[in-house]
């Protein structure tokens, strides 16, 4: 609801665009976002810190079967790797925040910005409160690259804009290789629920029995069609800023 009437109503917060007072409120909101914005770096920095390591051991001490279909409870909802998944669903809502400077600085709204937030919102709270072997996966690489993300940002709107332009590309490439990094979990189990339980007599859309009990279809299913959007709306930024302006150049 914020989304749809804070055009309306942050004007008269704000001040006119081009009066003083627009100007003075401005250069107050780009300190609160630089602040902001090294906030959520410095979180996601002890995020990726605390499920990234784990996850890495799983793969190497388990392999990529056992890792992917293997739902652990201690690393959901106890110890240090639990508390910075919590943390992590919780942060979905917090990061709405972007939407709020954006909104105060008077800029346009992308489609791009209102869909991310929005369905990660969603589908974070759904897949922690179902459980899943694959969410952290998801958890991993998004701590990973907001760490690196959010400190561009806060540079950026420092007044360091210009110097850290040319990473802009290559942010953009890390979070196009999130997504393909979980759409790989996501049909990981998509595959072993048609193409091994199904043979076997196991009904694909069981959970908690067969080659992967970790993760329910619906949740793989979920996972993957979220993170097909995203890989296609990152994608098309990813080539309308840097593919082909380069090549009308």
């Amino acid at each position: 609801m914020f989304v749809f009437y804070a055009p309306r109503y942050i004007p008269r917060f704000m001040g006119e665009a081009g009066t003083e007072k627009n100007k003075i409120m401005q250069e107050k909101v780009k300190k609160v976002w630089v602040v902001w914005n090294l906030f959520l770096s410095a979180f996601a920095f002890y995020g990726t810190t605390r499920v990234f390591p784990p996850l890495i051991k799983n793969f190497m001490k388990y392999g990529i079967h056992d890792t992917f279909c293997t739902f652990r409870p201690e690393e959901f909802y106890t110890t240090e790797i639990g508390t910075a998944l919590g943390l992590f669903t919780m942060s979905k809502l917090p990061e709405f925040g972007d939407t709020v400077f954006l909104l105060l600085l008077g800029k346009k709204l992308p489609f791009l910005q209102f869909f991310h937030h929005t369905s990660m919102f969603l589908f974070v709270w759904f897949a922690y409160e179902q459980g899943s072997s694959i969410f952290i996966t998801a958890a991993a690489y998004n701590y990973f690259v907001h760490t690196i993300m959010y400190m561009y940002f806060a540079l950026a709107e420092a007044g360091f804009k210009e110097e850290v332009k040319p990473l802009a590309m290559y942010i953009t490439a890390l979070q196009l290789i999130q997504m393909m990094g979980v759409m790989w979990s996501s049909s990981y189990v998509i595959y072993q629920k048609y193409f091994v339980d199904l043979p076997n007599g196991v009904a694909h859309d069981a959970y908690g029995v067969g080659a992967c009990p970790g993760t329910s279809l619906y949740n793989a299913r979920l996972q993957f069609c979220i993170y097909t959007f995203f890989l296609y709306l990152f994608g098309e930024m990813f080539f309308k800023n840097y593919v082909f302006k380069k090549t009308r150049r």
